[in-house]
This record gives C-alpha cells, structure tokens and sequence, in this order.
C-alpha cells in the first residue's frame, strides 16, 4: 500500500500526440514533459525495490499460512482417523453386547422352558398321587365299620 501511494504521488508527465505515426491516425506517441533526472532514477529503483520486498514479504506470509493450514489439515486428518478408530471399537463393543445379550436372553428363555416342564410334570404327579390316595384310602363311615345299621 505504502509502494502504490508513493508511485502515484510521482507520476512522469508525459503527452499523447495523436497522428504521430504516419500509418495509423489513431495511434499515440508518449513525449516525455521532463527528462528523468538521476534523483528520480534513483527514487524509482527504491521503489522497484521496496515493491519487491514488500512482494517477498507477502509471498512468506503466504508460505507461513500454507504451511499452518497444511499442519491444521493433517492434524485434523489424525483427529478423524482417532475419531473413527474410536467409533469402529464402540459399534464393534455394541455388537459384542448385543450377541452377549442375546445369549443371555436364550438361556434365561431356555431355564424358564425347562421350569414350565418340570411344573407340568409335577403337577401331573400330585394329579396322580391325589388320585390314587382317593381311590386306595376310602374311609368307610363309622356306622358301617361296627356293623351298625341305621335306619
């Protein structure tokens, strides 16, 4: 910024001459108003050279971001590569839970099935032990035990 405003604050004083060249009417020829002194050559090296350093300096910033961006870049890369190395061990853990679980369910599925036959099958023997008790142990009333008859 500071290289533009100098050079517009010294410009060289020229003059367009139209009709200069014999072959085209609208051609222009530059006439310099002055004739640059060494002060000025000298000025506008200073310039051509405070400009290039100045060009310099912007390209090194622009290095400099480059390589910060760069560095952000894969640094952010390594994030994601730990993020999803994190993400694969938890959905990988939630289907080792999820198969342990389902085992889990099967047995406790399979116990309460076994539970249900034992169930059944006892009662089926305190059907058959109440049975027999009623049919084998008969008390006879006491009238007819004494040989009582009633009338």
């Amino acid at each position: 910024m500071e290289q533009s405003a100098r050079i517009k604050s010294d410009p060289v004083t020229a003059t367009a001459v139209p009709g200069g060249d014999s072959v085209s009417s609208d051609a222009k020829v530059v006439v310099l108003g002055s004739v640059p002194t060494a002060a000025k050559w000298s000025s506008l090296l200073d310039r051509v050279r405070g400009a290039a350093h100045y060009i310099r300096e912007v390209e090194d910033r622009a290095q400099d971001y480059e390589l910060r961006v760069q560095d952000l870049v894969e640094q952010v890369q390594a994030d994601l590569r730990v993020a999803d190395a994190k993400i694969r061990a938890a959905e990988q853990r939630t289907d080792e839970v999820q198969a342990q679980a389902a085992t889990l369910i099967q047995a406790a599925d399979e116990r309460a099935r076994l539970a249900e036959e034992r169930a059944a099958t006892a009662e089926e023997w305190l059907r058959r032990i109440s049975e027999t008790i009623e049919s084998e142990f008969v008390v006879e009333p006491a009238s007819r035990r004494l040989g009582v008859v009633v009338r």
